[in-house]
């Protein structure tokens, strides 16, 4: 049975281990490479984790299969009173091994859920184009693009495109 559930503070190294397993295993779907992940010291974790409760402006989902983490989705809210509406949805990935079992969908809807305590009204999204597993997931949550930016990134000596995705909550 996968247990979701939000980090605790004390879970920097589960937040390490789940962030280089989804950069391992889908290196092309995220903005950051494993080097500078793995480069990043135990105490850049240890803060993350802190930071990510969900007690503030922040939330990371996990996804644990007999203690092991094999998913994780983040949101963090914008600062700024005019922004405080919006929030990021980012770091979305689940181990393919425990995919079609409604995983994914209960780590993003549990990062809406906290958003809309918060009273987010919108919650935006970056994925890149053509990632059709991620699209089947966001579009069954009722996420919409906004727009396409073809320069999105920059990687290998490519640019490629990154989706804009919004949901009004």
């Amino acid at each position: 049975m996968t247990e979701v559930r939000a980090i605790r503070p004390e879970e920097g190294d589960l937040l390490k281990a789940v962030r280089l397993a989804a950069l391992r295993n889908a290196p092309g779907a995220f903005l950051e490479t494993e080097a500078e992940v793995a480069a990043d010291e135990d105490e850049v974790w240890a803060t993350r984790a802190a930071a990510s409760t969900g007690e503030g402006d922040q939330l990371i989902m996990l996804a644990l299969a007999d203690g092991r983490p094999v998913g994780m989705a983040g949101i963090a809210r914008e600062i700024g009173q005019r922004r405080r509406h919006r929030a990021t949805l980012w770091g979305v990935w689940l181990d393919p091994a425990h995919r079609g079992r409604g995983v994914g969908r209960q780590l993003v809807s549990s990062a809406l859920d906290w958003a809309r305590e918060r009273e987010v009204r919108a919650v935006y999204l970056e994925v890149v184009e053509n990632e059709d597993p991620s699209w089947s997931l966001y579009g069954r949550l009722g996420f919409v693009r906004r727009e396409v930016d073809p320069f999105g990134a920059h990687v290998d000596g490519h640019d490629v495109a990154l989706e804009h995705l919004v949901l009004v909550l």
